[in-house]
């Protein structure tokens, strides 16, 4: 099953290797669509939405939001924006793994993730959730899908 969590932030950029109007330094409000493939856990979700939010938020969000995008990369086309977004989230079961160690992460909600469960590390076995797709949107009709180098 796939599950998308969607997110927008704000940022600026000028694309080096272009002749145009896009040359100079201007931005957007991009949208990111991220997808995630896995199995019903037994707590009867593939992935807590809200555990997602803030693994994305902390690896990329955080990082580009009200920022310069061509100071994470040299031609910040939204082609290269959207593959370095997903080196940042490739080992995606383990940041969530990690992030359910994160003591800011309420207990109540480890609780409810691990079903009641104290965490143990095998409970990394069990979480076969898995980046699928990355779809970042520069404009409301212009858009980068991205699936990993295959």
């Amino acid at each position: 099953m796939q599950i998308t969590k969607i997110f927008t932030f704000d940022a600026a950029h000028a694309l080096t290797h272009y002749y145009g109007k896009c040359e100079r330094f201007h931005g957007h409000t991009y949208t990111l669509h991220v997808t995630v493939e896995g199995v019903i856990q037994k707590n009867g979700m593939v992935v807590d939405f809200h555990l997602l939010k803030r693994v994305v938020e902390k690896y990329v969000i955080d990082k580009v939001d009200h920022q310069n995008l061509n100071d994470i990369l040299v031609n910040p086309s939204t082609e290269m924006v959207v593959r370095w977004m997903w080196n940042q989230l490739k080992d995606l079961p383990k940041l969530l793994q990690k992030e359910l160690k994160d003591p800011t992460l309420a207990e109540d909600l480890k609780r409810y993730l691990i079903s009641e469960k104290p965490f143990k590390p095998e409970a990394e076995k069990k979480m076969k959730v898995k980046l699928v797709e990355l779809k970042l949107f520069e404009t409301a009709t212009s858009f980068v899908t991205y699936r990993g180098d295959r």
